[in-house]
């Protein structure tokens, strides 16, 4: 499903006025149109900054990192209340089918900039993809391993021995696992991992099959309280594992030839984002109009504030900066496991040079 900043029917939406639709039937000049509505919005306080003409906006093509989830509001907010069309961008936004796919598409040129897991971006860089990672918000990975409190006592790395835990093969999950076990001197047989798809892991931890999830905890913790019942969560960050978690990189020749549209793309994004923290209900309630979401708003409200938690406040004046040492300590990490080459260094992989100010 693709959702698009640029409006192709007449129906105004709700944020304008009529006049907005009205005024394209009225034989007037295109010069008289446009001071017609201009002079509407200014009068309705609906004009707050001068906006770009559609004919003049730069088109970008954005991939997500999965089909549509809460914390993909922000994007939606920055659409609607048109913080994309006053920096003078006709943004695209489409669904993803995983950080690793979208990093691989968005190397082969199919796309501009990707909002994705950092450290499958980073894998991709190692690989040769041409991409670049330009900023980061979530320093903390969410990957963690989630249990229904009453069931299972989840009190530090031991306390898995015994425990069936549903993962998913390949992608971040298997890596996350790999990385947590060597961090914490276990072998392939000190856990039993029951091999799962992504979708069955919450039947499976409802149902009793399996004792615990492998996966992002704003997600899972907020499924379990749904059902009224209580999360038992422990966080891989805080058990030796320094994956990153969710940011944006950009194709490296779109980036080379925009980089003002890398910069613009990102601040208003950003805006999307401070709305969305400032009233998550709002968001959610805006995004379930928009797209396909699974799930009730409260459900949806947690998952967002659950992520949020992890992240750096879109408020903040650090927020998508990244740190040399955060970064030479994954690519340190990676390359243990045999996932980046031993001759890179960090520096190749992200920059802060568009990074909103």
């Amino acid at each position: 499903m693709r959702a698009s900043a640029t409006r192709r029917c007449c129906a105004p939406p709700p944020s304008e006025p009529e006049e907005s639709c009205v005024v394209e039937r009225v034989s007037v000049s295109r010069a008289r149109l446009r001071a017609v509505l201009s002079a509407s919005l200014v009068a309705l306080g609906l004009l707050g900054a001068a906006t770009v003409p559609a004919a003049a906006q730069a088109r970008v093509k954005v991939l997500l990192d999965w089909a549509w989830l809460p914390y993909h509001a922000p994007f939606l907010i920055a659409e609607e209340r048109g913080f994309y069309r006053e920096a003078g961008l006709a943004v695209s936004l489409e669904q993803g089918r995983g950080s690793a796919t979208t990093a691989l598409l968005l190397s082969q040129g199919g796309f501009d900039i990707a909002h994705l897991n950092i450290t499958n971006a980073t894998q991709m860089i190692g690989r040769g993809g041409s991409i670049r990672i330009i900023g980061l918000y979530q320093h903390r990975t969410a990957a963690a391993f989630i249990g229904i409190r009453g069931r299972v006592k989840l009190d530090g790395p031991r306390s898995l021995r015994g425990l069936k835990i549903g993962s998913t093969p390949g992608g971040s999950d298997a890596l996350s696992l790999r990385i947590f076990m060597r961090a914490n001197g276990m072998g392939p047989t000190d856990l039993n991992v029951v091999s799962l798809d992504s979708n069955a892991k919450t039947t499976a931890l409802f149902g009793g099959s399996i004792d615990v999830v492998s996966g992002d905890s704003p997600a899972f913790d907020a499924y379990v309280r749904a059902t009224g019942q209580q999360p038992e969560t422990l966080q891989l960050a805080d058990a030796g594992v320094p994956l990153l978690g969710f940011g944006f990189a950009a194709n490296t020749a779109f980036l080379g030839r925009n980089p003002e549209l890398v910069r613009q793309f990102l601040a208003a994004s950003r805006r999307g984002f401070v709305e969305a923290a400032r009233d998550p209900q709002a968001a959610c309630e805006l995004i379930r109009t928009k797209v396909h979401l699974a799930g009730t708003v409260e459900r949806c409200v947690d998952y967002f504030k659950g992520l949020m938690a992890l992240s750096t406040a879109p408020t903040d004046p650090g927020w998508g900066r990244m740190s040399e040492a955060e970064w030479n300590q994954l690519v340190r990490t990676l390359q243990a496991v045999g996932e980046l080459p031993a001759d890179v260094q960090a520096a190749q992989y992200y920059t802060n040079d568009f990074v909103p100010q």
